[in-house]
């Protein structure tokens, strides 16, 4: 792939994936989500921010660094070899039933409003309404959950559902 053509539409998350290998520690191999607002250059500063972390870590310097576009390698004198490897992904985070252009709010309800909507994936909250066929109440959202909390990026209309204050 030599480039990304992508065209910004509401309710859709431009997002790069990192995947890692090549370091002893298993947290920094693997997959690794940067989500918005991070962007490419970003992917580049991260790898360059790890490399020169590894480099004071270890003492060792690199004796090769080779890529192209979506990837990078680092050799390095005491025989490591870390490799970097991104795409460019798109998470749709509309509704699946309306299709509203509004990013989906994280919300969860408990598992009996949930069963009875008949409903699967990620409906918003409007449509979770319709399918239960009544207006939700603070008891019909899970207690002591962040995403049902004032930590949430709820709109005002999901907020006094939820029952938090304006």
């Amino acid at each position: 792939m030599d480039g990304f053509d992508y065209q910004p539409q509401g309710g859709v998350l431009s997002e790069w994936l990192l995947e890692v290998s090549g370091y002893e520690d298993p947290v920094l191999n693997g997959q690794l989500d940067l989500i918005p607002p991070r962007g490419l250059v970003e992917v580049e500063d991260t790898i360059r921010l790890w490399e020169r972390d590894y480099a004071e870590d270890t003492g060792a310097h690199a004796t090769r660094i080779c890529g192209g576009y979506g990837w990078r390698e680092f050799h390095w004198r005491n025989g490591a070899l870390h490799r970097y490897e991104w795409k460019h992904v798109l998470i749709d985070m509309r509704c699946r039933i309306c299709m509203r252009p509004q990013i989906a709010r994280v919300y969860m309800v408990t598992d009996e409003v949930w069963e009875s909507s008949g409903l699967s994936g990620w409906p918003c909250w409007r449509c979770l309404e319709d399918a239960i066929e009544r207006r939700l109440v603070p008891e019909d959202f899970k207690p002591g959950l962040p995403c049902n909390s004032e930590q949430g990026n709820h709109e005002p209309e999901l907020r006094a559902r939820i029952g938090l204050a304006e």
